[in-house]
């Protein structure tokens, strides 16, 4: 037999026996046909992120965004509101911006080149400066501190020449046969709650104080080599900040708070910053002309969700909820497209699709369906984590479980998102949750797609799920394909609608919408794992997945 027919199977190998849960063959069609042959999927992407992008959190931007997506709600007959979750931080965008360097030695013909590179969000502006550029070993103590003194008003070079993909390989992929497998006969692996080990502890505060003694020097600026070499995108997140000896990681400072100060900071090609490296290794004197110019809001955003919903019609079930979801906001390198205006548009096409199904049946869900667009989460998850905390449970901190159970807790039958790219969904993270794998089976089953087939046992970590699972609620992350995520596109100036993918898109919300459906139609909500509540002297600093944050490290991004 082909291994990769063992997919299927084998992803049922730990799975409870019990009676072969209902599906409902009439809706599968209905949704499938609704989102793959009359599909509005691409069109809400392109107001999401050609129009509306990017949506950095706090701008100008995300707002003009949210309020699109709830008229847009609204115009399919889904009652939605943007619901604010608390006080963020200052708003920030880009009103110009251009770097050029220029070389003058000895023996040579000066030249001047520009450079692609791309500001730090919530770097301070500078405005119009010509400055030198100077080489540190930001690894090296010894040789920041023979700097010392010689840096001020200078432009840093802060890390060392980034790899280039000569491009033998393509960027882009979709999950192997054997990969699928593997995820399906996984145990349970994976991290629930996050937290660090004492070297990475140890190396990041090393970092800290090392950019602590970098920003007492007062450069002008800092310049970072992208590290996505070969790939054309620059990869830029938030501007670095020092965090104090006696922080921990939740409560370490951020570039957007207010009275927080930064150091400008710029993203650079990896191919252009490896020219000027080597230019001043090779003893040449380097000169940058920089202009840069970010508007700021004027205090700090109260900053929303946007939440949507199809009313339950069951008076005994009615007023128990399923919930799709998905972030809204975005970095600010391109416009937001594979992460995660991707996942907003399926959530909108699969509630578009939902509502047309109902309307086209006559009668509403059983449950209330809900459709909620988040933000703030690439800053820390803290749309959905308000939002957990406002109904469902008290969570410890960011990443923690849950120290108290709030008053609707028992009203949510599920919460599945969606938040890794374009690819196409292949299959469910059941987050430990063994109970969900013959009901989930079911479900994949009528759907009748034969690459859509995988269950893994197994958690997966940085997405809007999480707040959900910590709650102890059942909170689901689809495994999709990478396509160019995190080789491309995540975080980069390259996360543009051109590189969204509408086959798979289509496929995504038609899944979605099936899963909803089915979660709401159920005479039982969903199984959940067993909650332990902990006691507030039993949570830690917080944790943070390594693999998340610090995202921005002093010379190391991801």
């Amino acid at each position: 037999m082909p291994r990769r027919l063992l997919l299927p199977t084998l992803a049922l190998i730990a799975a409870p026996a019990f009676a072969q849960e209902p599906v409902d063959s009439t809706a599968i069609a209905f949704l499938k046909a609704e989102t793959m042959e009359r599909g509005q999927v691409m069109e809400v992407a392109l107001w999401l992120t050609d129009i509306h992008g990017p949506r950095l959190t706090g701008s100008v931007q995300l707002d003009a965004a949210q309020r699109w997506a709830e008229e847009r709600f609204e115009s399919w007959g889904i009652d939605a509101e943007i619901q604010p979750w608390g006080t963020f931080g200052r708003g920030w965008s880009i009103e110009r911006f251009a770097l050029n360097v220029s070389v003058t030695g000895q023996d040579v013909a000066a030249q001047t080149f520009p450079v692609a590179a791309f500001p730090k969000a919530w770097s301070p502006s500078t405005g119009s400066i010509t400055a030198e550029v100077v080489l540190i070993d930001s690894d090296d103590d010894d040789a920041l501190s023979a700097l010392s003194g010689q840096l001020r008003d200078k432009i840093v070079l802060l890390t060392g020449e980034g790899e280039v993909d000569l491009g033998f390989e393509g960027i882009a992929s979709r999950h192997e046969d054997d990969a699928l497998l593997d995820m399906a006969n996984a145990g349970e692996s994976g991290r629930s709650r996050r937290s660090y080990s004492p070297e990475v502890i140890a190396r990041y505060r090393a970092r800290q104080a090392r950019l602590a003694q970098l920003v007492d020097e007062r450069p002008l600026a800092i310049l970072e080599a992208s590290r996505l070499g070969g790939t054309g995108s620059i990869r830029v997140m938030g501007a670095t900040v020092p965090m104090p000896e006696d922080a921990d990681f939740v409560n370490r400072p951020s570039p957007w708070q207010e009275g927080v100060e930064a150091v400008p900071q710029f993203v650079v090609q990896t191919e252009h910053y490896n020219r000027i490296l080597r230019l001043l290794e090779a003893g040449q004197k380097v000169t940058v002309d920089l202009d840069f110019e970010a508007n700021w809001t004027a205090g700090e955003v109260v900053e929303e969700n946007v939440i949507a919903e199809i009313p339950g019609t069951d008076p005994a079930l009615r007023d128990e909820v399923v919930m799709l979801g998905a972030h809204l906001d975005s970095w600010h390198g391109g416009t937001g497209a594979t992460d995660n205006a991707a996942g907003s548009a399926v959530v909108m096409e699969a509630a578009r699709a939902l509502k047309a199904f109902y309307d086209d049946r006559g009668r509403g869900p059983r449950r209330t369906i809900r459709f909620a667009l988040w933000t703030g989460e690439e800053q820390g998850l803290y749309g959905s984590t308000a939002y957990v905390n406002a109904r469902y449970a008290t969570l410890g901190g960011f990443g923690e479980p849950a120290t108290a159970i709030g008053p609707e807790h028992d009203l949510l039958s599920a919460y599945y998102n969606l938040d890794n790219g374009t690819g196409r969904i292949r299959g469910v993270y059941m987050q430990r949750n063994s109970e969900v794998a013959p009901i989930f089976r079911a479900w994949l089953d009528a759907f009748g797609d034969d690459e859509a087939k995988t269950l893994t046992i197994s958690n997966t970590s940085g997405t809007d799920h999480l707040p959900f699972d910590a709650a102890g609620l059942p909170g689901f992350q689809f495994i999709q394909d990478p396509i160019a995520y995190f080789a491309q596109t995540w975080h980069g100036t390259m996360d543009t609608y051109d590189h969204l993918s509408e086959e798979d898109l289509a496929q995504a919300a038609a899944m979605m919408a099936v899963f909803a459906h089915h979660t709401a139609e159920r005479d039982e909500r969903m199984p959940r794992k067993a909650l332990e509540l902990a006691r507030p002297e039993q949570l830690g600093s917080g944790g943070l997945d390594a693999g998340d944050v610090p995202r921005q490290e002093l010379g190391h991004e991801h």
